[in-house]
């Protein structure tokens, strides 16, 4: 080999490896946009939002009550507990057989930070502000309390979004799992997740509109105080839009803004076509209706029978007639609701949807989006 081929080939190598180190510089300086990168959201709200992307860490609110947990575990599987900085208590006070079963599964979820919950005045913003999350997200249905804290927070650089799945409207339900999804760069999985739900909701709606029959006058009370206290009814709602929805009458839609017990007499006079009670686990509350993973068939029997004995309760149709139900309270506002969808269009007019089973769609949503398998008792009619 001649020197003028010899230089022709250190050349060549000199040439690519000045390529390469160009080339890796370029995708060093590319990760460091991406990291600094900032996308713009719009929340429940309304509002335009700014944040740093990608999220790596968020603080929760209403972790078992229609806040983002539910979504954040079907979009991230087990994954979320390292996503989550810090959060509210009220899914280990409020579903705790729901707290038992995925703690199980992701025992990291204990370690995650109680920040206080806003509605109950408990929220400590200076331990958000050193949990340094990439965003807070909050149920719309506390914006108005959440004004201060979210003016404190923004001001120390850390945004806050609001979603919503309390009005159980299919296009806020859609929007939320859409700005999760975009947040937490799981985009796919929430579109997916969100065309799952429309059409699992749609195809109940799209049935109730061709039919033409009297509606029945439904009572809904959550069960968490048990037969000696009537615990939460709803007006449009929750529930209370949710049976509007499902084609039955909501007999507290003008008594109730949100959510509050009812004056017993006006349920004796009303006298209601259906009784629904629901239910989920309530520790410190022995005789709570009680439901989901830790619950027994034949208690969760007694504990409902055990409504069903309120004075007056014995001349109400619902009562005479054995249209008496209960479903877990944590179903609705959620992105499962489509089951409670089924279950009221099923009991309202059981005729109608007789291929419908609420339960194996239940089950079918746990299968495809979380990492958990359903199990225990989550919607029942009283035997006796």
């Amino acid at each position: 080999m001649n020197w003028k081929s010899s230089l022709k080939q250190l050349c060549v190598v000199v040439l690519v490896f000045v390529v390469a180190i160009t080339v890796l510089a370029g995708c060093s300086q590319q990760t460091a946009v991406k990291q600094d990168e900032q996308i713009q959201v719009t929340d429940l709200a309304g509002r335009e939002v700014k944040i740093k992307a990608p999220v790596n860490k968020v603080v929760l609110q209403w972790s078992g009550s229609g806040g983002g947990f539910i979504t954040m575990l079907a979009l991230e599987g087990k994954n979320v507990q390292q996503k989550i900085a810090g959060w509210d208590n009220g899914l280990k006070i409020n579903r705790f057989d729901m707290w038992e079963k995925y703690s199980e599964a992701m025992p990291e979820l204990a370690k995650i930070p109680d920040i206080g919950n806003i509605d109950q005045d408990t929220f400590n913003v200076e331990k958000v502000i050193a949990l340094k999350p990439d965003v807070l997200i909050l149920p719309l249905s506390v914006q108005k309390q959440a004004q201060d804290i979210v003016k404190k927070l923004e001001a120390a650089g850390i945004p806050t979004v609001f979603i919503d799945y309390h009005l159980e409207t299919v296009e806020n339900h859609t929007k939320s799992i859409q700005l999760l999804g975009k947040i937490l760069g799981k985009e796919q999985r929430a579109q997916e997740l969100a065309a799952y739900h429309q059409e699992e909701v749609n195809k109940i709606y799209s049935r109730l509109q061709l039919i033409n029959k009297p509606k029945p006058n439904v009572y809904v009370e959550c069960g968490s105080e048990g037969p000696a206290t009537y615990g939460n009814s709803y007006g449009n709602y929750m529930w209370g839009a949710l049976v509007e929805k499902c084609g039955g009458i909501n007999i507290t839609k003008d008594k109730i803004e949100k959510f509050a017990p009812i004056n017993p007499e006006f349920l004796l006079k009303a006298n209601p076509d259906m009784i629904i009670i629901t239910g989920a686990y309530w520790p410190k509350k022995a005789d709570s209706l009680r439901m989901g993973f830790m619950a027994d068939q034949a208690e969760s029997q007694k504990l409902l029978q055990a409504f069903t004995n309120r004075a007056g309760w014995s001349e109400l149709n619902a009562v005479k007639n054995k249209q008496v139900f209960s479903i877990h309270h944590a179903i609705s506002r959620e992105v499962y609701d489509s089951v409670v969808i089924q279950y009221l269009a099923k009991k309202f007019y059981p005729e109608e949807f007789k291929d419908v089973d609420p339960l194996i769609s239940f089950q079918e949503f746990y299968k495809k989006f979380l990492p958990v398998e359903l199990s225990g008792v989550w919607m029942m009619d009283l035997q006796n």
